[in-house]
């Protein structure tokens, strides 16, 4: 493809994000419209991501099928459970409030400490303040060296002073309204588009022309392969 089709395809990904009305708004297959998706995904994750300098929120969120659009012998196998009871797939962000940048992590099956706070420790820069709610795994998080102070939604303390977390779960309203108008996509591919809406969340002051820029830089940065 050349540089003119590529900066066309990406400008119908910024806008329009599906691979169906990429294919509409290029004229491309659908085979070629899916590798090029993929490829621009691929392309924003390798975007290098440097440490956040704070106040940094940190918070975890669960994405996953709806109750009701499971089938009938998954519900009487797993009786519904919220938080970190549920059976859905943990994701753990970081949003800096000098920035307003976001940065996401999708997890394991449950979330695990040691994989908690190595992320933290990558998104943050050593010492910077991090605010989260009472979630034990991050009372280790003075320890490492971090000035941390957490609110305890389980009391219904949402705010105390500067201590919140209403920055990533404001990016956590957005995050999951985009997935659901997406529909179903693989598990495997989910940390692909939860950067690509993190990514799309951290230039969202840039025209939809400037992002299609940035993201055609991205793709030859990584050498166009998918």
């Amino acid at each position: 493809m050349d540089a003119r089709g590529l900066r066309g395809a990406a400008l119908a990904f910024v806008v329009h994000r599906t691979v169906r009305r990429v294919m509409s708004c290029t004229g491309l297959s659908v085979v070629t419209a899916q590798r090029l998706c993929h490829l621009f995904r691929l392309a924003i994750d390798s975007e290098p991501r440097a440490p956040f300098a704070g106040p940094v929120e940190v918070d975890e969120t669960y994405i996953g099928a709806q109750r009701k659009n499971q089938r009938l012998h998954i519900r009487k196998l797993y009786p519904p459970k919220r938080g970190h009871g549920t059976r859905k797939l943990p994701i753990i962000g970081a949003h800096d409030r000098a920035t307003g940048t976001v940065r996401v992590e999708v997890m394991a099956r449950k979330l695990d400490k040691g994989i908690v706070l190595d992320f933290v420790s990558r998104a943050a820069v050593p010492g910077s303040r991090i605010y989260t709610d009472g979630f034990a795994y991050y009372r280790d998080l003075a320890r490492l060296g971090f000035a941390h102070e957490w609110v305890d939604h389980n009391a219904e303390e949402y705010v105390r002073g500067d201590v919140h977390t209403n920055g990533i779960e404001g990016f956590w309203g957005v995050m999951k309204r985009r997935m659901g108008c997406t529909g179903g996509m693989r598990r495997e591919r989910l940390g692909l588009f939860a950067r690509e809406l993190a990514w799309r969340y951290n230039n969202r002051l840039l025209s939809d022309d400037e992002k299609a820029d940035l993201l055609v830089g991205l793709v030859a940065r990584v050498g166009g392969k998918s």
